[in-house]
């Protein structure tokens, strides 16, 4: 990776207003946005009684989490950084595509992982077949709305937020792969986590950072993060939170690791390749 890179979310230039913060003031913001959901989300989960286990808590969850955490960021993006909300990366043409491409390639992704689950023999798969009761159509609709809250919550902070301020004091390389250590330090406090789910979430990251990058934007990103999550957590009946992609954190075993890996490698690399291509077009100008 070079700093030769494409247009990206927040790069000097593009913000019409405003100042970007440093890298520590920028990872405490986020450690404060993601803090106050999670510690919110916990309270009313308690309270309501509702089954954090189940479809119903987990699709609470992700909406009282992270609702409040992009409504925290965006505030002080737009009001202590004087910037507007399109700069986290919420701006670019050709949208629609990229989203229908992020989609395409999570589906694509998840299906060779299940296919290589089989193949080695692994109980736990992406399909989680017979690991809970049957989801309804309605079901699958309302918990993919709630993901869509999560996932481009989570892309806001660390791909729209963290990782221009690191790429731009630090450079490419390490933008990206700090950001992706700090979201997969943040999956730390899911329940269950392991240094397995770590790895995994950390390759998941370098992919999501490096469309960022290639495409200037957060739509492809945003797209392939929220069916990445929805769909394992669906076909597993809502156990787990689906950010490895397969199955639950604790489930994660040598079996289980190595194709989950691999495959992340695999997505990893074509997003690389998407990068580069992206800077051979721009330097090509």
């Amino acid at each position: 990776m070079t700093d030769t890179a494409p247009s990206e979310p927040l790069s000097p230039g593009r913000a019409a207003t405003g100042r970007r913060a440093g890298p520590l003031l920028a990872v405490l913001v986020v450690a404060v946005c993601l803090a106050a959901g999670q510690l919110l989300a916990r309270v009313v989960l308690r309270f309501s009684g509702v089954d954090g286990d189940s479809l119903a808590g987990l699709g609470l969850f992700n909406v009282v989490a992270f609702a409040p955490t992009a409504a925290l960021l965006v505030t002080w993006v737009v009001y202590g950084e004087r910037r507007p909300f399109a700069s986290l990366g919420l701006r670019g043409g050709d949208r629609y595509r990229k989203i229908a491409v992020g989609v395409g390639t999570a589906l694509v992704g998840l299906v060779a992982l299940n296919v290589a689950l089989s193949a080695l023999g692994s109980d736990t798969g992406a399909s989680g077949e017979g690991s809970g009761p049957s989801v309804t159509a309605w079901q699958m609709a309302l918990l993919l709305l709630t993901f869509a809250v999560q996932a481009p919550t989570e892309e806001l902070l660390f791909r729209g937020y963290l990782l221009p301020a690191l790429r731009e004091r630090w450079g490419v390389a390490a933008g990206v792969l700090l950001s992706s250590a700090l979201f997969a330090a943040a999956h730390m406090a899911n329940q269950g986590a392991t240094a397995a789910y770590a790895l995994l979430t950390f390759l998941l990251g370098v992919a999501l950072a490096l469309w960022t990058l290639a495409d200037g934007n957060l739509w492809r990103a945003c797209a392939f993060h929220t069916v990445w999550n929805w769909a394992p957590a669906v076909l597993s009946s809502g156990d787990g939170d689906g950010d490895n992609g397969a199955q639950d954190a604790a489930a994660l075993d040598g079996g289980t690791l190595t194709p989950a890996a691999l495959v992340l490698a695999l997505i990893g690399l074509s997003a690389l390749w998407a990068y580069r291509r992206g800077v051979v077009r721009v330097s090509a100008r």
